[in-house]
Order: C-alpha cells, then sequence, then structure tokens
C-alpha cells in the first residue's frame, strides 16, 4: 500500500498513524488459563481440601462437572487451582469455590447453589466493565444488552491480548485519527469500540464475528454506519466509507503493534471452541466442556431425549465428527453424562385438628 503512495503521502500516512499510536498507552494483559484459590491456615487446619474432595472425590467431581473446569488439587499446598480455557467460566468457578470455603458446607447440592450465585454476580461484573468502558471513551446511549456482551470482552483473549482492552485501544486510535482527517470522533470511536461485539457472543449466533456483531449491534437499535463498520473490519463485507477504513486501520494497529500479541496459547483457545461447537451441534446435547488444555470433552445430555441406551452412540458420534474435523496430536476423551433428576414435595399434616 505504501509502495503506491507518493514520498509526501506515506509522509503524512506515517505522521497520521505515529500521532494516532503516541496517543494510546493502555497496558496489554496475556492470557492465562489458571485461577487460584488460596486458603487461610486455620483453613487449612480445618481439613478445608479433604472437604473440597469429599468422600470418594465426590464433591470434587461434582463441583467439575456443574462448573466445567479442572480442579488442580495438589498443586500447591495452600490453594486449589482451577484450570479452563474460557475464561468467564474460570472466573464464576472462582468466585463459587470462594463461597463454599467460607460457608464451609460442601456438597454437591451447595455447590449448584454458589455456581447460579456466583454466575449472577459475575454478569454483574459483566456490566459494570461494559459501562465503565463506554464511559472512558465518552460513549453514551448504548443498549444495556450491547453493554453485557462487550463486557464479556473482559473474558476474552486473542493471542493473549484481552479483547475488552483491545476494543478500547482501538476506539482511541480510530478516534484519534478521525480527529486528524477532520472526520467525526464520537461516531469512530463507537465504532472502533464495538467492532469485536461479536467475540462475546455465543454459539448461537451464526456467522463469523464480524457479521454476528454488526446483526447484534443492528437489533438493538445501533447507528446503521456504526453497523456497516462492524460488518466490514475483516472485509468479509466490501468497506465503503472513511468509518470502515479507519476501524480496519485501528483494528490493525492495536493487534498488531509489537508486544500486543502473542500465538503461545491460541490454539488451544481454538481447539477448546471447536470442541465444545461440535459437541453441542449433537441432538439432545444440553452443555460441552472443553477441559484438561482440551484433552477431554463432557458433555452433558437431555435425560428426556437421551437414553442410557443411547449414551454410548451419541460419545462415538462426537469423537467422530471431532476425528473428522479437528486438528490436534494425541488423544482427545469424549465423556457423556447423562443424569436423570426427580422431585417429589412432602406436605407436613402435622398439627391439623380431624374432623
Amino acid at each position: 500500500m505504501l509502495q503506491k503512495m507518493s514520498l509526501s503521502e506515506q509522509e503524512q500516512a506515517k505522521r497520521l498513524l505515529c500521532i494516532a499510536i503516541s496517543r494510546q498507552a493502555t497496558r496489554v494483559i496475556s492470557h492465562l488459563s489458571v485461577a487460584r484459590v488460596s486458603f487461610s491456615e486455620s483453613q487449612l487446619k480445618d481439613g478445608i481440601k479433604g472437604k473440597i474432595v469429599g468422600k470418594d472425590g465426590r464433591n470434587a467431581k461434582s463441583f467439575e462437572e456443574k462448573a466445567g473446569v479442572d480442579l488442580l488439587l495438589n498443586e500447591e499446598a495452600d490453594s486449589v487451582m482451577i484450570s479452563s480455557f474460557d475464561a468467564f467460566r474460570r472466573e464464576v468457578a472462582r468466585v463459587a469455590l470462594e463461597m463454599l470455603v467460607r460457608d464451609g458446607r460442601i456438597q454437591p447440592a451447595r455447590i449448584e447453589d454458589c455456581l447460579v450465585q456466583a454466575k449472577t454476580q459475575v454478569d454483574q461484573e459483566v456490566r459494570e466493565s461494559g459501562v465503565k468502558a463506554a464511559l472512558s471513551l465518552g460513549i453514551e446511549g448504548l443498549h444495556p444488552a450491547i453493554l453485557r456482551i462487550l463486557g464479556t470482552l473482559k473474558f476474552r483473549h486473542s493471542f493473549g491480548q484481552n479483547q475488552l482492552e483491545h476494543a478500547v485501544e482501538t476506539a482511541g486510535l480510530c478516534g484519534s485519527l478521525a480527529a486528524e482527517l477532520g472526520f467525526d470522533v464520537s461516531i469512530a470511536r463507537r465504532a472502533g469500540l464495538l467492532h469485536d461485539l461479536g467475540k462475546g457472543l455465543d454459539q448461537t449466533h451464526d456467522g463469523g464475528h464480524a457479521a454476528a456483531g454488526a446483526e447484534f449491534a443492528k437489533r438493538y437499535g445501533e447507528n446503521s454506519e456504526v453497523v456497516q463498520a462492524i460488518a466490514a473490519h475483516h472485509e468479509e463485507v466490501a468497506p465503503d466509507s472513511w468509518l470502515d477504513h479507519l476501524v480496519i486501520a485501528a483494528d490493525a494497529l492495536s493487534g498488531a503493534r509489537p508486544g500486543a500479541r502473542n500465538g503461545s496459547t491460541q490454539a488451544g483457545l481454538d481447539r477448546a471452541e471447536s470442541l465444545e461447537k461440535i459437541a453441542l451441534e449433537v441432538p439432545g446435547v444440553q452443555q460441552a466442556y472443553a477441559v484438561q488444555a482440551g484433552r477431554e470433552i463432557r458433555v452433558f445430555v437431555d435425560s428426556t431425549k437421551i437414553l442410557d441406551t443411547d449414551v454410548e452412540r451419541v460419545a462415538k458420534d462426537i469423537a467422530d465428527r471431532i476425528q473428522l474435523e479437528v486438528r490436534f496430536p494425541g488423544q482427545i476423551q469424549v465423556t457423556v453424562l447423562r443424569e436423570l433428576r426427580t422431585t417429589a414435595t412432602a406436605t407436613s399434616t402435622r398439627g391439623l385438628s380431624k374432623k
């Protein structure tokens, strides 16, 4: 691109990019796949690790299955490590385990209650993160649904780069470029902030993240220019405005600058997402979690649709699809779990007078 420009145009382009970059100084964090829950001396003396494990490992197994994570109990003497490629899921598990440790009552039913409470708490933190990101850029009027999805980017990484920080940085770069060129700074920042919105959506949204993010933004009343810029930022849709091109440039600058990204964990993240997506496409599957650094996929099926006699078939179907569609070293274990729950209500008749 630069080779086709005259010398003066090249100098002007470089000057604009340098100005935009120099105005941004955000910290980029690297991706971690482990969270730690530490214990006090009194908790350790009280046998907290034994309580977490439970009789015959029942509690630890229940926690891992319901949270979709791995518990590493023997890594450190005074703590438990929680391992998962999904940072949102890992944070929910961390909060839930801390609740259980404080309460002291650790059993399967209590584990499930704490996971529900933890998810509600983390959801609230996610919304607050979205609001804070928008306010830091002076962006107003975003729909609450958009702010929540924006906040989930706090738990997403690409090549080690935190996606919420990347969104804020891209917005700043886009605004700086717009200011230098005499364009609308506010709409440039807005489009930059929302360009990767699709990365925060779950797997029920079809298409790549650019198309999914644009469709989501449009559904919740976002400006048509911003929607177009989101859709075009990877040029899957042809860019046709100054805003489209500035978002593309700002996105590339944020991702490609020295120190922004590393590729050490991306292959594992991509594989984990692929495994979960394949499993969820099988009829009757309710939940799927890739664990053990992507070496195992745990699948929960609907007991009203999948019988005990069908479980082996479901596991083989998923394993066959993984073998065809995913490139991986070694082996991947497929574990299918079918749980039947029945609830009955007992009503007390004591104290009622007889007629």
